[in-house]
């Protein structure tokens, strides 16, 4: 299956395997049970911190010393360790770290008699995820051990969703290794399994919809549809026969029933994609769906129930928005339980060579089958530039490469149309180059730039020049450009 307009095929995102989910099934099973280690060389205190955590359904192991405690935790899945601060030999400190060194995941929680934020700051950045003071009240030790084993069973859930999107064909919006990208793959990894709605934001061409596809893939409605649209593209009269659907003879035209998109996603996700575009009146109806779980068709008087996930995304700042009137209060706080912030790609410029490498391997084999790469004057160019277009932008100027390329690497001179931030363009001669190549280099940078524009469209491109048909095919063929290679993107 070719690429779609993210370079992301139609099965590049897949649920869980059968093998991941039978991994996650054993590691449920466990925590049904979790294994608690106790670890303090004072075998009274060991005593009754057992006795506290008895009745909890926690299988209980003990240590009197650091090392004694290591060797328990290779020998045996343990989940949380409950540790004294103060110990001979290796103390509380030193126990968590090599704890942490030998499996990241493990939680471990500090007990110690020297309460105080220095001892705290300390037990933290050693890795525990918490601390009790001596003496121990029962009550409050549950309360932090259940509290450990939460954070310990969503660290396990995080990693295994990561690890799915690491296996998976990643589109490019969510291609990078940059902090930024890194914090919304975790968010990404933490949300999909959580039935909550959940708020996209970002500028346009950061790829919303690429990660809205990705929290559903992940998530337990996988096998059902994914149903988008955009709210701000569907003129106001037609919004809400799209959403809520009409029966026949609602209006001139509805000549039969037809379901909505809340019911089309009936099981799966629905995203409203800008949806700080859409009109107040639609809010209001949105607001209402959302909190009944029903829909009525237009022309009907019978509500439909639906069992939907909601993920919208927007490009607007919803509370300045809310502030000037133009966007429901109450559908906000309703929709946006977590928010995922999608980074413009001038602030993870880190990343823009990862998918320079992604976009030459995709297009490469249609458009210019003998470049391998790009050069290193090439790539400054393209670090250089603000990309306002953000990763859709860089995506249209690495196949713009392709096809001026020359040689077998991309280089600066074909890298056009970078805007008055990035210097250099096709209309600019080379030096030495005669007029016949100029023109050759304007006429097929124009007719790129106008392919680009109008999707491939023959018919469009001519009607914008001004000449025939035949005469754009006549150029094209000329130029060595395949009108082919730009239908059916965006």
């Amino acid at each position: 299956m070719a690429p779609g307009p993210w370079g992301l095929t139609g099965h590049a995102l897949l649920p869980m395997r059968v093998s991941q989910y039978s991994k996650c099934t054993q590691e449920a099973e466990m925590l049904e049970h979790p294994t608690l280690l106790v670890t303090d060389d004072d075998a009274d205190t060991v005593r009754i911190l057992s006795r506290y955590l008895d009745g909890h359904n926690y299988r209980i192991l003990t240590a009197r010393c650091g090392a004694e405690a290591l060797e328990v935790v290779r020998t045996e899945q343990v989940h949380l360790v409950l540790t004294d601060l103060v110990m001979p030999g290796m103390d509380g400190l030193a126990l968590t770290k090599a704890l942490k060194a030998y499996n990241p995941a493990i939680s471990v929680m500090m007990v110690t008699a020297y309460a105080s934020i220095e001892t705290a700051v300390k037990a933290m950045q050693a890795g525990a995820v918490d601390y009790i003071t001596k003496p121990v009240i029962p009550e409050e030790l549950n309360i932090k051990v259940t509290k450990a084993l939460e954070h310990y069973r969503l660290q396990e859930e995080v990693r295994d969703l990561r690890d799915q999107l690491g296996a998976l064909a990643r589109p490019p919006d969510l291609i990078g290794e940059s902090q930024r990208m890194k914090e919304v793959l975790y968010m990404v990894g933490l949300v999909a399994r959580r039935e909550v709605p959940v708020v996209l934001t970002g500028e346009s061409g950061t790829g919303k919809e690429v990660v809205a596809r990705a929290i559903h893939a992940l998530s337990a409605r996988s096998d059902c549809p994914f149903v988008p649209i955009n709210c701000g593209a569907v003129p106001e009269t037609l919004l809400e026969s799209e959403l809520f659907g009409y029966q026949k003879g609602a209006f001139t035209g509805a000549s039969s029933a037809k379901k909505g998109l809340f019911e089309e996603a009936h099981g799966g996700t629905l995203f409203l994609d800008e949806i700080g575009d859409a009109p107040l009146s639609i809010q209001v109806k949105l607001l209402r769906a959302l909190q009944d779980g029903q829909v009525r068709r237009l022309g009907s008087t019978q509500t439909v129930s639906f069992d939907v996930r909601v993920v919208v995304s927007t490009h607007r700042n919803l509370e300045m928005e809310i502030a000037a009137g133009r966007f429901r209060e109450d559908l906000y706080y309703r929709l946006s339980v977590v928010t995922i912030p999608l980074p413009p790609l001038r602030s993870r410029k880190e990343d823009i060579p990862l998918l320079v490498d992604h976009f030459i391997r995709v297009y490469r084999p249609s458009i210019n089958p003998a470049v391998a790469g790009i050069t290193p004057e090439a790539e400054r160019r393209l670090l250089g530039h603000s990309w306002p277009g953000n990763v859709r932008e860089l995506e249209n100027v690495v196949r713009r490469a392709l096809v001026l390329c020359r040689g077998d690497r991309i280089a600066p001179e074909d890298v056009v149309h970078l805007g008055s931030d990035s210097p250099g363009s096709a209309a600019e001669p080379s030096e030495g180059e005669g007029l016949p190549e100029a023109q050759r280099r304007f006429l097929k940078s124009y007719f790129l730039e106008a392919l680009e524009r109008r999707r491939g469209n023959i018919k469009q491109v001519a009607e914008d020049a001004g000449i025939s048909r035949k005469n754009v095919y006549e150029n094209l063929k000329k130029l060595g450009v395949d009108p082919a290679a730009f239908r059916g993107r965006s």
